[in-house]
């Protein structure tokens, strides 16, 4: 992949869709890099819903005194499953960054959430998870998800009851059950979109452990010339068992995390 022709700046891959950029891939351009995308998941809604819509039911009634979001994709996945964004007086919400925020507050909720101050990931949700009496958590996340967001918060206290609100798989997803279409959130584009072919030259930042379990399986060797940034820890031990060598781990899951490696090693 050739540097930006106008400033040379080193591209930056993301490896999710265009449907999904938002602040991160403005402020890398504001930086001077032309951002690329490289789709490797997907997700879809559960064909049977019904745990789902159990746990939206509870949700309404008040039996819950936190909704806990660690993905936007998890607030996608609750407003494709009927939520309207409202939350009864006195649960709260809890997010994992900004990104998810932005989402969340997209899907209608006016909630002002919760979020970790420092390490916006599972350790810092489990680390700077309000204090409380304890209750009961709904965390609908992906079947993929570690355990180690509910197992941290069911040691301090909390009940937590996991449920799975979509399902990462390859891209592209079932056109019937994908989770991102008609979300109304805006593309950059299809001529933003690159292939792992076109990947030497360019940092390729992972943003998920799925994405480089996929990344390795599609490339199939022909992954020499790229510069591999990680986003958060389980995303950098999923590298490395990849055999991926990493330019750094990103602290933030922003471009402040990503523009911080980049600076390190120049």
């Amino acid at each position: 992949m050739d540097p930006d022709p106008q400033g040379g700046a080193m591209p930056v891959v993301l490896t999710r869709q265009p449907v999904q950029a938002g602040r991160l891939e403005q402020d890398l351009r504001e930086a001077g890099h032309p951002v690329r995308f490289l789709p490797l998941t997907d997700f879809e809604i559960p064909s049977d819903r019904s745990g789902l819509q159990a746990c939206l039911e509870r949700l309404g009634a008040g039996e819950y005194a936190w909704l806990l979001l660690t993905s936007p994709n998890s607030a996608r996945a609750l407003a494709r499953a009927g939520w309207n964004g409202s939350l009864p007086h006195g649960t709260r919400v809890a997010v994992t960054g900004p990104g998810t925020a932005r989402v969340l507050e997209q899907m209608g909720c006016r909630v002002a959430p919760w979020m970790p101050d420092g390490d916006q990931s599972a350790a810092g949700i489990v680390a700077e998870f309000p204090a409380g009496p304890g209750g009961r958590i709904l965390l609908p996340q992906s079947q993929l998800a570690s355990d180690e967001v509910p197992s941290g918060l069911d040691a301090a206290g909390w009940s937590v009851e996991r449920v799975e609100a979509y399902r990462t798989v390859p891209y592209p997803a079932d056109p019937e059950l994908r989770l991102l279409a008609g979300t109304g959130e805006t593309s950059a584009g299809d001529r933003d979109v690159v292939g792992p072919e076109d990947l030497e030259g360019a940092v390729v930042v992972l943003t998920s452990p799925s994405a480089v379990r996929e990344v390795a399986r599609q490339a199939r060797g022909s992954l020499e010339g790229v510069h591999w940034v990680a986003i958060g820890q389980p995303t950098r031990r999923a590298a490395e068992q990849a055999g991926l060598p990493l330019l750094g781990t990103a602290r933030t899951p922003d471009a402040r995390g990503i523009l911080d490696v980049l600076r390190g090693v120049r």
